[in-house]
C-alpha cells in the first residue's frame, strides 16, 4: 500500500508540476559534456592519505575546504559565505562526560531513596551546554514521547512541565511514511519535544539494546553560535537540564512498582493507545561534562540569478565535505577516506557548479551551492547552516541534498527520499523523465536514512529538501541489485576500504550529476516556489 500511495503522490506531483522548464541548449551541451575524468579526479584528491581522512578541525579538512575554494575560483563561481568569503566559520564544541561523576537517584512518596548505578541502569548524553547537567522532578512515563498532529500524541491529557519524563525508543504503528517514522524516531526530536512540553530532564530507553561497557566514552558535538549561548545539531542540543540513556533494568524496575504491566504497556502504544501515566517518584541526576572547541567552515559558492526578483531567492545545493579521519586500523589501514562518502558527492556539486558557471544556464533563481562540515558528527554543519544561513533564511526555497551517491553499478532507478512531502517531487519527476530514469520508494525504511543526512537540517528549518538515493532497477537478469549493494555497503561503507580502488561507475556518476542539476535547474526557473503538500506533517511543524 505504501508503494502504491508514493506513486500516487508522485503522479499528482507531476500533474502540479505543469508549467514545463525549456533547456536551452547551451545547458543541454554542458551536461553532455560533463567529465566524468573530471569527477574522478575531484575524488582522487578528496579521499587521498594527504587529506587523512578530512575530519573537521584538522589539516586534511582544511586542505579540502582549500580545494573546493580553489574549485570555485577557476570556475567563476562567486563568494557565498561570510561577507566577501567562500567560507562560513563555525565553532565546533566536542563535550565529554567524567564518567566518575555520574550520579541518578530515585525517591519515593516516603523519602527512601535509590541510587542508580553507571552504565547498568543510566548511561548520561554529554551536555553541550553545562559543564554541570542536573535536574529533578516527578518522573513520567511518556511512551514514545512523540506528538503527531492529527495521528497520535503521547502527551495527551499529561501535564509534564517541572518533570522528568521516560520515553522508549520507536514509533507507534501507523505512520505513513519512512520520512516520518525516521522523523518521530530520532532522539533529537524526542529530546526537543519533550523540552517543548516542559520537561525539565528526559530518560530515553531501547528496550532491545543492552549496556555492555561499564565505562564508556560519552562523547557529542555541536556547533555553536556567535555567543555560544545556543547549539545546533541533530541529537540533544543542550535544552533540558539533563538527558540519559536508560536500560531495560531500570524501565523494568520502575514498573514493578507502579501497578502497571509493562509488557502491555508497550503493547498498547506500539498500537496508538495513549498509556502516559506518573510513577510514584521523583528522579534526580547530576554529572559534569568537560567542553572544548574548534574551528571548522562549511564552504559555500555563489551563482546568481537572473531575474530581478527571483535573484534574491536561493536553491541550495548541499553535499558533507567531511569524513571521519584516522581510526581503528583495518587491514593495517588507519585512514578512512571516505571516498564514496563523500567525495564522490562534493566531485558531484563541484560539477553540477561547473554546468551553471560554465554552460550559461542563467537559473532565475540564486542557486547556493554548499559543503557543509561535521556531517558525521550528527549533521552540525548543516544544522548550523540551514539555522544561520549566509543570505535571509526566509529567501532559501529547496534544498538538493547529496550524500554518497553509492555509483557502483547502472543508474536506472532513484529514491527522492523526502521529495514526497512538497512540491519538489515534481521537479524529481521532471528531471527522471528527462533522463529517462524510474522512480522508487525507499526500499529500507528501516535503515532510517531520511534523518542521517544533510537535507534532514533543512527540512527541520522548514524548507522543502530531498536526498537523492540509488534505486533497485538493474538491467542484468537475474542480478539482485539491492543484495549487491547491502554487501558492499558492509564492507565500504565507514571502514577504511572505501579508496578510491573500491568499486565506481562513472557512467552512472555523470547521470547522477545530470539528475541533481536538473532537479535545481527546474526549481530555479519554475516561477512558483516549491511548496508543503497540504497537510503535511513536516509543513506543520514548519520552524
Amino acid at each position: 500500500m505504501k508503494k502504491y500511495l508514493f506513486l500516487i503522490l508522485v503522479f499528482t506531483s507531476f500533474q502540479a508540476f505543469s508549467q514545463k522548464v525549456s533547456i536551452p541548449g547551451s545547458v543541454k551541451r554542458a551536461m553532455n559534456q560533463i567529465d566524468t575524468l573530471t569527477i574522478r579526479n575531484h575524488i582522487a584528491y578528496l579521499a587521498d592519505d594527504k587529506l587523512k581522512g578530512r575530519m573537521p578541525g584538522t589539516e586534511g579538512y582544511q586542505m579540502a575546504v582549500d580545494y573546493v575554494v580553489d574549485q570555485y575560483k577557476k570556475m567563476g563561481v562567486q563568494p557565498g559565505g561570510d561577507p566577501g568569503q567562500y567560507t562560513q566559520k563555525l565553532i565546533l564544541r566536542k563535550s565529554v562526560v567524567n564518567n566518575s561523576t555520574a550520579r541518578a537517584w530515585i525517591k519515593d512518596k516516603n523519602g527512601n531513596m535509590d541510587s542508580l548505578v553507571f552504565a547498568k541502569d543510566f548511561l548520561p548524553v554529554p551536555h553541550p551546554m553545562l559543564a554541570k547537567a542536573s535536574g529533578e522532578g516527578a518522573l513520567v512515563f511518556m511512551g514514545y514521547g512523540v506528538d503527531i498532529p492529527g495521528l497520535y500524541s503521547d502527551y495527551e491529557g499529561v501535564d509534564v512541565k517541572g518533570k522528568v519524563v521516560v520515553m522508549v525508543t520507536g514509533v507507534p504503528d501507523g505512520i505513513p511514511a519512512s520520512t516520518l517514522i525516521s522523523h518521530f524516531s530520532s532522539p533529537g526530536n524526542k529530546m526537543n519535544t519533550a523540552f517543548g512540553k516542559g520537561a525539565v530532564g528526559a530518560i530515553l530507553v531501547n528496550p532491545n539494546q543492552p549496556f555492555t561497557n561499564t565505562n564508556p566514552t560519552l562523547q557529542s558535538n555541536v556547533a555553536l553560535d556567535p555567543n555560544k549561548t545556543t547549539a545546533y545539531g541533530r541529537g540533544f542540543v543542550g535544552n533540558l537540564g539533563f538527558a540519559l540513556n536508560g536500560s531495560k533494568t531500570l524501565l523494568t524496575g520502575l514498573f514493578l512498582n507502579s501497578g502497571k504491566n509493562l509488557n502491555q504497556v508497550l503493547a498498547d502504544i506500539k498500537s496508538r493507545k495513549n498509556s502516559s501515566f506518573e510513577f510514584p517518584f521523583q528522579f534526580s541526576a547530576s554529572y559534569s561534562n568537560t567542553h572544548s572547541e574548534f574551528e571548522s567552515y562549511n564552504v559555500v559558492g555563489l551563482i546568481p540569478g537572473s531575474d530581478p526578483q527571483l535573484k534574491n531567492e536561493y536553491v541550495v545545493h548541499s553535499a558533507h565535505l567531511d569524513h571521519m579521519g584516522i581510526g581503528r586500523p583495518e587491514n593495517g589501514d588507519s585512514i578512512y577516506n571516505g571516498a564514496h562518502d563523500n567525495a564522490s558527492g562534493v566531485a558531484s556539486l563541484l560539477e553540477i557548479a561547473r554546468i551553471y558557471s560554465k554552460g550559461n544556464a542563467k537559473p532565475k533563481r540564486s542557486v547556493l551551492i554548499v559543503m557543509v562540515t561535521a556531517e558525521e558528527m550528527g549533521l552540525v554543519g548543516s544544522s548550523y547552516f540551514a539555522a544561520n544561513p549566509t543570505v535571509p533564511k526566509s529567501s532559501i526555497v529547496a534544498d538538493v541534498n547529496t550524500d554518497m551517491p553509492t555509483v557502483i553499478a547502472p543508474l536506472l532507478s532513484v529514491v527522492p527520499l523526502g521529495a514526497e512531502h512538497s512540491s519538489i517531487l515534481g521537479n524529481v519527476k521532471f528531471a527522471a523523465d528527462y533522463l529517462g530514469l524510474e522512480i522508487e520508494a525507499d526500499p529500507e525504511p528501516e535503515q532510517n536514512r531520511f534523518v542521517r543526512s544533510d537535507q534532514y537540517s533543512f527540512v527541520v528549518s522548514g524548507i522543502p529538501a530531498l536526498h537523492i538515493k540509488y534505486g533497485n532497477k538493474t538491467n542484468v537478469p537475474g542480478f539482485n541489485l539491492d543484495a549487491f549493494v547491502k554487501e558492499w555497503r558492509a564492507k565500504y561503507y565507514h571502514h577504511a576500504a572505501d579508496e578510491m580502488d573500491g568499486i565506481f561507475n562513472f557512467t552512472a556518476a555523470k547521470t547522477y550529476v545530470q539528475l541533481n542539476f536538473l532537479i535545481s535547474y527546474s526549481i530555479a526557473n519554475t516561477p512558483v516556489k516549491p511548496s508543503w503538500n497540504p497537510g503535511d506533517l513536516f509543513g506543520l511543524e514548519r520552524r
